[in-house]
């Protein structure tokens, strides 16, 4: 992979407000202050772009007590477009979308590295 691989090409993002779960929001706390050199806003946005890669959508049962706080998020346009089309498309709200690929992420990133 060459050097210029590991960048996105430059586009708009855009502020959102989404509702996330708070231990989800904690885990990317912890990874972003701890073990990425990434902000919480491009973890979050890698975990969207993930999911709509494999365009594979698995509903999970959220804890009991659980809390979700919405959140303001930045989000790369094209991003917020493609979750547009998946919220039609599956008739989930984008803020459960935004969850879902956040566990999903969450679950890869934790299988391959100490957490």
């Amino acid at each position: 992979m060459e050097w210029y691989e590991h960048f996105y090409q430059k586009e708009k993002w855009v502020k959102k407000s989404a509702e996330i779960e708070g231990s989800l929001y904690d885990k990317l706390k912890e990874i972003s202050d701890k073990q990425l050199d990434a902000s919480i806003n491009k973890i979050i946005d890698a975990c969207v772009d993930s999911l709509l890669l494999q365009d594979k959508v698995v509903i999970y049962k959220k804890e009991r007590n659980e809390i979700n706080v919405a959140r303001s998020i930045i989000i790369r346009e094209s991003m917020y477009k493609k979750l547009e089309e998946m919220r039609q498309k599956y008739g989930i709200s984008i803020s459960r979308l935004i969850n879902i690929a956040i566990r999903n992420g969450l679950e890869i990133y934790e299988k391959n590295n100490k957490f």
